[in-house]
């Protein structure tokens, strides 16, 4: 058990330049973040955790709404974006990466992450955890705090 241990301690250890690129980069972009039909973020819960859904571009958003998505997407502006179906309308804003992990995720007032690219082959989770959200967002800081934001 050692050795499966020491592989994955390795394994993470090797993945950290390159998900500290990746998360880099995704706090300096800009990131469509669809919204409801009452023109709140849309998200997801699971396991206890708010998802935000967003999407680096418009085609990875298109092939979403292409599937169905949610029937609750309504049509508001700015940016509406309609399915390859012709079908489903959805808004979006743009933010930037950095705004959505340092503002929108404290702003929650409950744990709460991004799944970037949500059913596409590179979707990526950035869950709140220290070093991606504020110390006061993590999941572990509303746990200490009995389910309550933490005011550090």
């Amino acid at each position: 058990m050692a050795a499966a241990e020491e592989q994955v301690r390795a394994e993470v250890a090797a993945a950290k330049p390159e998900f500290t690129a990746f998360l880099d980069g995704f706090r300096h972009r800009e990131i469509l973040v669809p919204l409801d039909d009452q023109g709140g973020i849309w998200s997801a819960e699971l396991a206890g955790v708010r998802w935000i859904l967003a999407f680096s571009d418009e085609k990875k958003l298109a092939r979403l709404a292409k599937r169905g998505g949610d029937a609750g997407i309504g049509v508001r502006q700015p940016g509406t974006l309609v399915g390859e179906s012709g079908k489903q309308q959805w808004d979006y804003r743009k933010v930037l990466g950095w705004r959505l992990l340092d503002s929108v995720i404290p702003a929650a007032g409950r744990p709460c992450g991004v799944a970037l690219d949500a059913g596409s082959d590179g979707g990526t989770v950035l869950p709140p955890v220290e070093g991606i959200v504020p110390a006061k967002a993590t999941a572990e800081a509303y746990a200490a705090n009995n389910g309550r934001p933490s005011r550090r």
